[in-house]
Formats: C-alpha cells, structure tokens, sequence
C-alpha cells in the first residue's frame, strides 16, 4: 500500500499514512488533536481544517459553504489523503480553552465543600484517611542480631502501630536494602492501613516527606483534578483540561462505538490515562514542586463509560440492550496497573456506578449535595454531555439518565460550541425589533455559542414570536435577521453575522438545531417527569431542585423554565452547586468513612431505565415543545 506524508501546521506535525485515510486519523496517528463531536460522521460540521496543497479526495457536505470550499476549508472526517499533503489546523487549543468547574477557586467553593464537610462531621463521619508517613529507626544488624530487614521493619512497627499483618511489592523490596543503609537505618515509611492490615507504599532516606492524593472528576467533555495533602486534607494544587477522548465522539455512544473497532479501547484508554490524566498529573506536580510518587492514593468519579473507558475495560453492552455494565463496585486496584504516573502502589479507588448510564460521578455528587441526609424531597439534575436525574431524600431515592445527547454541550448545533473564550453565554432578543444583545466568555469576540447561550436564545426567540411551539421559524420577511438556508434546506436566524465573529463566519441557528436541542430538552424534562409519576408525586412536592455541571455555571432559571427544561416551581428553590462530581471525590480522598457511605448513597439508589417505561415516550414526545403541550404545567410561559 502506497503511503504518504501529511504535515499540521502550525504545530509542524508530520506523519506517514496510507492512500485513503482520512485527515482525521491522520491527526489522531499524528497526536493531533482536532475535534469530533459527532465522531467522525460528518454530521456536526466542527472538524474544519484548512488544506494549503497536496492531493486529496473530498466529499462534499452542506455544512460547508462553497466560498469556504474555494479557500481550502474542509472537513478533516471527509477528506481522504490521496499524496504528500499540508493541513492548517483552524484551531490550535481546543483542549485548554475549554472552562472546566473547580472547586476552590473562590470563597463560594471553598464554603460549599466546607459546608458539606461539616454535614459529614456531624453525623459521626471522621474525615480521617489511613495514609501515614512514619519515621522509624531500627538496630543495626549484627551477628546476635541478624534478622531480614523486613523481619527488623515489623519488629519495630510493633512497638509503634501495632501493624498485625504487614505487606509490601516487590518494587519496595528491591529498594528496601538500598534505602536502609543509604539512611544510615533511619528511615520513613509510607503507610496504609486496610482495616487490620498494613501495607508499605515507600520506604524514604527523607525524614520530613509529605504525602499527596489525587482526586480526579473524568467528565466526557473535561477532566479536573485535585492534588491534596493527605495529613491536612488542603488542596494545594489544581488542573484541568478537555477529555483527550473528544477526538473520538463527543458521547459516550459515539465512543462506545469506537472502541470496538480495531485497537479502539487501547486508543481511547491511553487518551484519558495518558494523554489527559497523566499530563494533569504532571502539571500539578511541577506546580507544586513534588515527586510524583509522594501522590500515595487516588479517588476517581466518573459516568459509568468513562470508567470503563478508564481502566480499558470493554463498554459495548453499556449501549446494548438489557444495557449490562462490566462491573458496579470495581475492587481497589494499583496505580501500576494502569500506568497512572504517582506511587506505582498508589490504591486507585473507583466510585461505585449505579447502572450504565448512572455512575459514579453522580453518587460522588449526590454525596457532595448533602441531600441525602435531608427529609426534603430534592431533585438532583447534572446537566452535562449527558442528563442525569436523582429524586429523593434521605428514606429513598429513584434515578435516570437522559439521553439528551451533546446538545448541552454545543453539540448537534451547527454554530454550538463548549464554554471557552468566545462562546456566547447570554442572549437577550429585543422582542420587537428581533436585534439579540450577547455577552460571550472572556469578553471576546464571538465564535460560537454553548449550552446556557442556547437556551436564552431558543427562550428569546419563543418568547418574542420567532418561533413557534414546534420551535419553527415564522417566516417573517421583513427582518433581516429571518432568511432561508438553501444550503442547509432550512430557515435560520442571523444571531451574529460573519464581520462581528472571530472567525468571520455568522452565528446563527436554524431549525434543524433548535429540533436537536427541543429534543434533548424534552429528553430532561420528560425523565424528570417519569420520575415523579414512579413515586406519585408532581412537581409541586419538590422542595429543592439542585443543579450540578458545567452548564450550572451561567444557566438562567427563567429562560430554562420558559423553554420547558425545568419545572416551573418556585424559583428559590433552585441551588447551584458546581462541580459536584470533583467535590465528593475530594471528600473520599480525605475521609474513608465519606468513601463507605458514598457505597451506601449507590446502594440507596433505584434506577429506572426510561427506555423500558412504557410511559416515557408519551412523556417524551410532549416535552419536546415549547414550553410543553400541557401549559398547566408551565403558568409562567403561559402568562406571557
């Protein structure tokens, strides 16, 4: 097979591939990063890159217009190398611009996870780890005394621990001579207690080592990571960055399926381990000033995908039908086994998953909402690449995943984009002129726009007659800003035309967007609904509704209620509380108990599959208008 070489600028990557690969894996066998929500299908439109010459094969989409055509532009996923070829990446820092939800950046933060810190204390939950670090000196050998050294070791860590059984690897063995005589036989251990059980993590010459732990929220769409001290529970680094898996799907379907193809689940395992997880890692270390084998333990929440995806486990029957995940309480394994770049002994803990499409990162939140010590019945919503629901108290609780898709996300929107600088988070629409007013991320000009931009726009443009129930553009001709899209087969509206933008193309929205997000807002509110009706209760019984995720972070109440995506109950109701997910995996880093009963909120859970409800599709197919077919349901929308 003939190959050919194909450079990225400006990065100055080169690579060989064979006649008809596509650009797009190309940039992946590259490691190149271009974006791929749909992944890979065509379909979303955001792979564009830039062809400066060489030969190739393209086939022709309505999501590019023909004067970008004339410039070069195409689509990575469509073009096929057919000789020697220059590509110009359109965008160069798609990972890092993404905005990722810390937990401690502001007071806000810092008193929400302090506030759920002191809900743990007060129920007798001690936020206590079993991670130690331990100087101790032990008798030179001698010919009376001539005991192993290991044998020496728990002689002396009986008379200061009490340790019963001691362990440790291999690796700690075959430093263990070294490191003795090197500290003049004065050394520190690092251990870790497992109920009666001891283990040796390290053995050091340093007599004032510190120990860290890693807590790490893996997102489908973005990754954020503490670095914690493990003797005072303080946060004392932090980093995140975008999912390196984006470049295969922007869901968990679209992944899943990619894993299955040929040496699929190694590439998505190693882009998650390697090429995000370990590049945090290093970030915070370097931060920090420490080695990265003082990081001793690691917490980690995630959808039940990406911990498959995450441990390199097959995740094909999570998408199919009875949908069975590998495992639910995946047992404590080594950093080592997963080449995770901290202490090789390092025990890598899992939150437990509830079903395929509930998992850890959900009970990781619930615990960090403080909900489940409440008698209030709460719904609890993360509205993230994925929609997962928790109603309950602390007697019951009942959840769901919705398959809302991408679209929260900017995905399935042609001009939707994540929240990076430039995306456009708030719109208003003057109601009689039709003129939007938008206020973008970072204050830039704007590129796109993202999920809370979306759904001010989609409420603005109902509210002000652009649209109607079925979301469809009237076909108001006297407004510019009203036209017909002969390439796209559709009607749009210009919500920024191409001289105002970053990239001098317009911003705009037409009906086959606002259908994708009716959809996946119908998709919301539907499982919110189906979940009441499983307990025989409405809306009106939620005393609080608590909003985790990204989107969290600048969604307006009313245009989520005027458009149908929440319940329209009182407004005081509803309570932001960011990354949620981050926050209770930092809580089970620190205190073992929160990790036991982070167990217990998994087990608590009944999770109802929407597919299976024979309810849920007329709940379904009523939801995906604006705001709902029944306006009872909605008195605000309706008022107006």
């Amino acid at each position: 097979m003939q190959t050919y070489s194909v450079c990225f600028k400006p990065l100055g990557k080169t690579v060989e591939v064979e006649k008809g690969t596509s650009l797009m894996d190309a940039a992946r066998k590259a490691g190149v990063f271009i974006d791929a929500p749909c992944g890979g299908k065509g379909q979303c439109g955001k792979c564009r890159v830039k062809v400066l010459g060489g030969e190739n094969r393209y086939q022709p989409s309505h999501l590019l217009t023909q004067k970008e055509l004339k410039q070069g532009i195409r689509l990575a996923c469509l073009t096929e190398v057919e000789g020697d070829m220059t590509v110009e990446l359109m965008q160069t820092d798609t990972i890092n611009d993404i905005i990722v939800e810390d937990i401690t950046s502001d007071f806000g933060k810092q008193a929400r996870v302090n506030r759920t810190i002191k809900i743990l204390e007060k129920l007798g939950i001690k936020i206590q780890n079993s991670f130690d670090i331990i100087r101790v000196k032990l008798n030179k050998p001698s010919l009376d005394d001539n005991i192993p050294d290991f044998e020496r070791i728990l002689r002396e860590l009986k008379l200061m621990v009490k340790p019963g059984e001691l362990s440790c690897s291999v690796e700690v063995f075959r430093k263990m001579p070294r490191v003795i005589r090197e500290a003049g036989f004065d050394v520190s251990l690092v251990l870790h207690k497992d109920e009666k059980a001891y283990e040796i993590l390290d053995i050091t010459t340093q007599k004032s080592k510190k120990i860290y732990g890693l807590c790490v929220d893996i997102g489908t769409t973005t990754v954020a990571s503490c670095l914690v001290g493990l003797s005072t529970g303080e946060i004392e680094a932090s980093a995140s960055c975008g999912n390196l898996q984006m470049q295969y799907g922007g869901d968990v379907i679209s992944r899943i399926i990619y894993s299955t193809k040929p040496d699929g689940l190694e590439k998505l395992h190693r882009a998650i381990v390697h090429d995000t997880v370990n590049k945090l890692i290093k970030q915070m270390v370097d931060k920090r000033g420490c080695n990265p084998e003082d990081i001793v333990c690691s917490v980690f929440a995630g959808n039940t995908t990406m911990a498959h995806l995450f441990l390199g486990i097959p995740a094909e029957n999570i998408r199919l039908e009875p949908y069975i995940s590998a495992f639910r309480n995946f047992p404590v394994i080594k950093a080592k086994d997963i080449a995770l770049h901290i202490n090789p002994n390092a025990p890598v803990y899992m939150l437990p998953n509830v079903a395929s499409y509930v998992g850890g990162d959900i009970v990781s939140g619930v615990l960090a909402s403080g909900f489940w010590n409440s008698d209030e019945i709460t719904l609890f919503m993360d509205l993230g690449t994925n929609g997962e629901l928790v109603l309950g108290n602390r007697e019951w609780m009942v959840a769901c995943a919705c398959s809302a898709g991408p679209a929260f996300e900017g995905g399935d929107i042609s001009c939707g984009m994540r929240a990076a600088p430039g995306a456009i988070e708030e719109v208003r629409i003057d109601t009689k002129t039709f003129i939007p007013s938008i206020k973008t991320i970072g204050n830039t000009r704007p590129r796109g726009i993202c999920g809370s931009g979306i759904i001010d726009l989609i409420a603005g443009m109902f509210l002000s007659g652009i649209i109607d129930g079925k979301g469809k553009i009237r076909q108001i001709t006297r407004n510019r800003r009203i036209r017909f899209n002969h390439t796209a087969g559709c009607w749009e509206y210009l919500l920024v035309p191409a001289e105002g933008t970053a990239h001098g193309r317009d911003i705009v929205i037409n009906e086959i967007d606002i259908d994708n997000f009716l959809r996946a807002k119908g998709a919301v509110y539907s499982g919110i609904k189906t979940l009441l009706n499983s307990v025989g209760l409405d809306g009106g019984d939620i005393k609080k509704v608590i909003i985790a995720g990204g989107i969290g972070q600048n969604l307006d109440i009313e245009s989520a209620i005027k458009i149908g995506l929440l319940p329209d109950i009182d407004r005081g109701k509803f309570e932001f509380i960011g990354n949620s997910s981050l926050t209770g995996a930092y809580l089970c880093l620190i205190s073992d108990k929160a990790r036991q009963k982070a167990g217990q909120i998994a087990d608590l859970m009944t999770y109802i599959e929407l597919s299976a409800d024979p309810a849920y599709m007329e709940e379904f197919v009523s939801a995906c208008f604006l705001p709902h077919t029944d306006m009872s349901l909605f008195p605000s929308a309706s008022a107006i």
